[in-house]
């Protein structure tokens, strides 16, 4: 071969390596942008039909809580509506590679025979299985059929489909975390409403001076705010020290309902520290039991017609003056977290107001960058902390600040700043694993928990995000940077305080070092020192 020949064939061989990049950029453009996941799966699929020719193509879901793969699109194939266990056998090893992977050999038989026979899998005529995988985990499958030309995959076509399915697994991930933050919001936009109706529910109470009105329309508002087949107030009564009855809704025969609420008809009391309702006066605290059967707390359940009650004391100044109790969630529900906060804010008369503004603040997102609020972050820290402690964990806290923010602000105004918050939230939000957490901490600092996390690995992610932030770019603005601050329990602190203001005081080095940096903190950090500096 001359000289000539070799260099024509190099520059064929880059010109089809170059087409390879720019197909498999364009697929990677087309998937990264999708965050519903049947519009991800069928670009996916056409994507691999027009790359391949394939006659069938097959994405299953795992459920890793079940240990199953569940088919959730096809093409080629007629309604399968198949389902297939975990295999910890040779099949389950061969998925755990990550690689694509021939299910037949070379004549046509299935490799693993048994376990396709026993799951049926040969009405999927499947040729290779590719596996998606995300942080070591397991989170679909793809499978695809013979091609059309009935030739074999090639090595071109192979490094398309593990490349494609490395990108789709990172976007079945980002689908999973949009969803999730969909349903988040429909709860806090429910938790909205129910404020919106327990504002209104105080209004009405301030117009009822009657005690038993009063009463009565506190019970009817809670039962159905909760969704719930019936209920009842008991108050103390200061003579007996006994809980009675005063009023009660749902019973399904009304007279014998309005005998109770008129005091014609005596029901059982309790003292203080008796059954559920006694227990929950006595301690103060609501209770709530979604399996009353075999529940030693519950008094005469089964006369009472009782599947599971949510039971929250009535409180002035902090002081117990009775119970409302609700039973039996429609629809054999459980009775929620969100339904003992509803309680709690109808059943306090006289903390109407408090109640309210603290439902609100369960909208735990900052409305600008869209990251969780300090008071939240604070709270969810507080949880880290227990656990770590209890469970003898590690943890580390991130204190990050937007460097010379004050400039953009000033230069280009308020908007501008407001645009780069903003864009800084997005880049958090799709930057941290799925178990940190990150919140605006004020102004244009943020702060990010890394649950489990030494100082070393919180470093290596800290700068990670350090890297990507100064990849931002927004129009007609100078480039970004952040300097960061990192402190870990227990090394750094034992309690919430402690570590923030070490990792504050380790952001404030990382300002007079030149700013863009990450520090960890060190105990020969002084903060006062380091601001004066940095002033």
């Amino acid at each position: 071969m001359n000289e000539s020949t070799r260099e024509t064939n190099t520059v064929e061989s880059l010109k089809k390596r170059i087409s390879e990049m720019e197909n498999l950029l364009h697929a990677n453009q087309m998937l990264c942008n999708i965050l519903d996941p049947m519009e991800l799966y069928s670009t996916l699929a056409g994507l691999i039909r027009e790359k391949l020719k394939v006659s069938s193509i097959c994405i299953f879901d795992y459920h890793p809580d079940i240990e199953k793969f569940e088919l959730v699109y096809r093409h080629g194939l007629n309604d399968l509506g198949l389902t297939f266990n975990k295999n910890e056998g040779p099949l389950w090893q061969k998925i755990l590679q990550k690689e694509p992977f021939p299910v037949n050999d070379n004549s046509g038989n299935p490799i693993f025979k048994e376990f396709s026979e026993n799951h049926m899998l040969k009405e999927l005529r499947s040729q290779w299985w590719i596996p998606f995988i995300m942080k070591e985990e397991v989170i679909g499958l793809l499978t695809i059929g013979e091609k059309d030309n009935a030739y074999p995959i090639d090595e071109v076509e192979f490094n398309y489909i593990k490349h494609i399915a490395n990108q789709v697994s990172i976007c079945i991930n980002a689908c999973t975390v949009n969803l999730k933050r969909q349903k988040e919001r429909q709860e806090l936009d429910k938790i909205l409403q129910n404020l919106s109706l327990l504002y209104n529910i105080g209004r009405a109470m301030t117009y009822i001076s009657d005690l038993k009105n009063l009463l009565q329309y506190i019970l009817k508002k809670a039962v159905m705010i909760t969704n719930a087949e019936k209920g009842s107030i008991m108050l103390l009564d200061p003579d007996t020290n006994r809980l009675l009855i005063s009023v009660i809704e749902g019973l399904e025969d009304n007279d014998q309902q309005e005998k109770i609420n008129n005091k014609q008809v005596t029901c059982k009391s309790f003292k203080p520290g008796e059954g559920v309702a006694g227990q929950v006066f006595q301690e103060a605290k609501p209770m709530v039991l979604n399996n009353i059967k075999g529940e030693d707390k519950f008094i005469e359940a089964d006369s009472s017609f009782v599947r599971s009650i949510a039971c929250i004391p009535m409180l002035v100044y902090n002081d117990a003056i009775g119970v409302i109790n609700v039973t039996n969630k429609r629809d054999d529900e459980h009775f929620t977290e969100v339904d003992v906060e509803m309680l709690k804010a109808v059943t306090d008369q006289a903390a109407v107001a408090i109640n309210k503004a603290q439902l609100r603040e369960m909208a735990v997102t900052d409305f600008l960058t869209g990251l969780y609020i300090r008071r939240y972050f604070m709270s969810k820290l507080q949880d880290e902390l227990l656990r770590s402690e209890r469970y003898n964990k590690v943890f580390s806290i991130v204190m990050a600040d937007i460097d010379k923010f004050k400039n953009v602000n000033d230069t280009y105004g308020h908007t501008a700043g407001d645009k780069v918050l903003k864009a800084v939230g997005d880049f958090f939000q799709t930057n941290i694993r799925q178990v940190d957490v990150v919140a605006r901490y004020g102004g244009e600092e943020f702060v990010i928990l890394f649950p489990e996390t030494d100082k070393e690995a919180a470093y290596v992610l800290a700068e990670r995000l350090r890297k990507g932030f100064s990849q931002i770019r927004l129009d007609n603005l100078p480039g970004l940077s952040i300097s960061s601050g990192i402190s870990t329990y227990p090394e750094d602190g034992k309690d919430i305080q402690t570590l923030i203001k070490n990792a504050d005081t380790a952001m404030y080095s990382a300002k007079q070092k030149g700013r863009n940096k990450v520090v960890n903190f060190s105990k020969n950090m002084s903060l006062k020192t380091l601001k004066i500096s940095v002033a």
